[in-house]
């Protein structure tokens, strides 16, 4: 894969920006890491091997996820800025990344409203017309809600998606972990139909930690054009006949999903890419955070000729379909 150009359209802000540079952001803005040592400040950032999404929750009351903190560090219109800029910039340099989405969300970067959103946003594309300005890069910023916010806060963000759409933003998507009550699949359908309209892209969290069932929904319901993981509609024939049916494209991340269990093993992920393969199921291959899990959509790939799990030529095919697939 010596000169390969590469698209990664599944990767999150908040995974992607290297440790040190995070430290570094923290001391310039005056921000308490609370852990004091660089060394162990660096490890916690590391994802090893866990068996639920606790990863993407605060750990409990006195102690945070590598997601909360990092998500901290970034919260500010200049900080926000020049994380989007340095991810951008690093996965072109060491990886040949040429064609790259990345996903955060702006009420995660705001301090519970210090900032105002439409400068948060506004300086994240700016960071992201900088790095394109520097490399020959095409880039697109996809706009998150959280699973977790109320009808009020999914609005705000999609509205501002559409304000900025001529300016970056490529598309909307839904993540985070499910609340225990109170969230439904209906509350999007108004707004992803808004969106629609107003012609961005969608793609949607599911099927990750979600059931089959939800997968079900969001594709009846929401229509998106790309599903985020989608990895439960393997146990679902008839499912992967309607996704398939619908031309709408899975963003398979298989290391994140092998480090987090959704998967249990490099031989089932082999197991599930092929199976996808055989049922004509659309699919890209994505780092999802290249920081956090230590991958990078390059060394993915890599990884997948190295286990045998796909050949060099279906490696092309499935890169080539990315570029195709992308909301940019």
């Amino acid at each position: 894969m010596v000169g390969e150009k590469f698209c990664d359209l599944h990767l999150h802000l908040g995974a992607s920006v290297t440790p040190h540079f995070l430290w570094e952001l923290a001391h310039q803005q005056g921000i308490n890491t609370k852990e004091k040592n660089y060394f162990k400040f660096i490890k916690n950032f590391k994802i090893k091997k866990t068996t639920s999404d606790k990863y993407l929750k605060r750990i409990d009351k006195k102690n945070s996820s590598p997601f909360d903190i990092s998500q901290k560090i970034q919260s500010s219109p200049e900080a926000v800025e020049k994380c989007v800029h340095y991810v951008i910039s690093k996965q072109y340099r060491d990886y040949n990344v040429c064609q790259i989405e990345i996903r955060f969300n702006p009420l995660f970067r705001n301090r519970n409203g210090e900032f105002d959103v439409d400068k948060i946003i506004f300086s994240a594309l700016s960071g992201m017309h900088r790095a394109m300005i520097d490399y020959p890069v095409k880039a697109g910023l996809i706009l998150e809600t959280d699973r977790q916010f109320s009808y009020e806060k999914h609005k705000i963000i999609f509205e501002k998606a559409v304000k900025y759409k001529k300016l970056g933003i490529v598309g909307v998507d839904v993540s985070g972990p499910n609340p225990s009550s109170g969230f439904s699949i209906d509350m999007f359908i108004e707004l992803f139909s808004f969106v629609k309209k107003q012609g961005l892209k969608t793609t949607f969290h599911t099927g990750e930690f979600t059931s089959v069932e939800e997968v079900w929904q969001v594709i009846e319901k929401i229509k998106p054009d790309r599903i985020g993981h989608g990895i439960a509609s393997i146990n679902d024939k008839e499912l992967m006949k309607e996704i398939a049916k619908r031309k709408i494209v899975l963003e398979i991340c298989p290391t994140s999903n092998i480090k987090t269990q959704v998967v249990s093993s490099w031989e089932k992920m082999g197991q599930i890419i092929n199976i996808f393969i055989k049922n004509k199921v659309l699919f890209t291959i994505n780092s999802d955070g290249p920081e956090f899990f230590g991958m990078s959509i390059k060394d993915e790939f890599k990884n997948l000729l190295k286990r045998k799990i796909i050949d060099e030529r279906k490696i092309k095919e499935i890169i080539s379909f990315s570029f195709k697939a992308s909301f940019i």
